[in-house]
């Protein structure tokens, strides 16, 4: 698979705009990973795409829209629904230093990202074939993209938080933000123990796009 120089500068100013700080060997795993992508993407049916362009600017700069939360992070860290690594792929790449567990269910998945974190020599970046139910371990932060609604995601993640775990989920519109959060609250157990922010986030090249990140935080 090729990626392009223009595809190439398009990733480098999207995280140049997200204040991602980068080298050369950061800009060789993000390729390595695109071209991975679209390799089993033609067999397994992991993105709906094939177009680079919309990997970078849909999948990976959205995934690494959070970074600003996480480069400081030391703590464990679980991606739910890892599916074809987004969002914990690119964020292992933008933050090396990241201990990251990624939850996949389905076996095509699951491969893929094992393939992929050997092909690109990841360290702390675990993943495990399995429903988030199954899981017994627990983690400091949770990150949940396209996994679901707010009180889904709580109810799925009870068992795998600390008394002081950190939710990240990925999310669109405040209207439907708050729709959520008001099914949220109908169940007043799910909410007991838990403080909800919202953070509004710029993607690169997505800025005519509504994009926010709801950060439950557990007590």
């Amino acid at each position: 698979m090729y990626i392009s120089p223009a595809q190439k500068n398009l990733l480098q100013y999207g995280l140049e705009r997200l204040g991602i700080e980068y080298s050369a060997k950061t800009l060789e795993l993000f390729t390595m990973f695109i071209k991975e992508l679209l390799l089993w993407n033609r067999k397994t049916n992991l993105v709906g795409t094939q177009d680079a362009d919309q990997i970078i600017k849909r999948h990976i700069l959205d995934s690494v829209s959070v970074y600003h939360l996480l480069k400081s992070e030391n703590g464990s860290i679980l991606d739910i629904g890892t599916g074809a690594g987004f969002p914990s792929v690119p964020l292992k790449i933008a933050a090396g230093h990241l201990h990251i567990t990624a939850c996949e269910r389905r076996s095509k998945r699951a491969a893929f990202l094992r393939n992929v974190s050997a092909l690109l020599g990841f360290t702390d970046y675990r993943i495990l074939e399995c429903d988030v139910r199954e899981l017994r371990d627990k983690f400091d932060i949770i990150l949940a993209r396209g996994v679901g609604e707010l009180k889904a995601l709580v109810s799925l993640t009870r068992n795998v938080t600390k008394e002081r775990s950190m939710i990240i989920a990925f999310k669109g519109k405040i209207t439907e933000i708050e729709k959520e959060m008001k099914r949220l609250k109908e169940n007043s157990s799910d909410q007991n123990g838990m403080n909800l922010d919202i953070q509004s986030v710029k993607v690169p090249y997505l800025d005519k796009e509504e994009r926010n990140i709801v950060i439950i935080t557990t007590k």
